[in-house]
C-alpha cells in the first residue's frame, strides 16, 4: 500500500485513499521519486484524523485542508516553490500533470493553465480529485 524510502522519499501506490473529516483524496498515480522531488525529510507522520506532515521546512497539521509553513521549497521538473505563505506560483505546473498538489484553506493556485483561489477548493483532473 505505501512504500517510504527515507533517504529519497518514494511513495508508490496504485490507488491512494487519504481521508481526514473534511478531505478525502483519492488518485491513480501520486508517485514522488528523487529523481522528481527533492524533499528534505526530518521525519514523516501521517495521521487519519489530523494530517501531521513534519518535514525540515513543513509542518503540516489540518483538520481542514490548510496549509502552514514557514519556509517550503520544494523542487521537481516541474516546479520550484519556495514560500512563507500557502500559495502557489509556477510556471510549467499543470494539473494535467500526475503530480499531486497542496491545498489550503484559501487556495490560490496561479500556472499557464489555472487560477483558482476557493475556500474549500475542489480539483478534478484526469489523475486528481480532491473534495473537501
Amino acid at each position: 500500500f505505501l512504500t517510504l524510502k527515507t533517504r529519497f522519499p518514494t511513495l508508490r501506490v496504485r490507488f491512494f485513499t487519504q481521508r481526514t473529516n473534511f478531505f478525502t483524496l483519492r488518485t491513480r498515480f501520486p508517485t514522488l521519486s528523487a529523481r522528481l522531488l527533492t524533499q528534505r525529510i526530518s521525519f514523516l507522520t501521517l495521521r487519519t484524523r489530523f494530517l501531521t506532515q513534519r518535514t525540515r521546512f513543513l509542518t503540516l497539521r489540518t483538520r481542514f485542508p490548510t496549509l502552514r509553513t514557514r519556509f517550503l521549497t520544494l523542487r521537481t521538473r516541474f516546479l520550484t516553490l519556495r514560500t512563507r505563505f500557502p500559495t502557489l506560483r509556477t510556471r510549467f505546473l499543470t494539473q494535467r500533470t500526475r503530480f499531486p498538489t497542496l491545498s489550503a484553506r484559501f487556495f490560490t493556485l496561479r500556472t499557464r493553465f489555472l487560477t483558482l483561489r476557493t475556500r474549500f477548493p475542489t480539483l478534478r483532473t484526469r489523475f486528481l480529485t480532491q473534495r473537501t
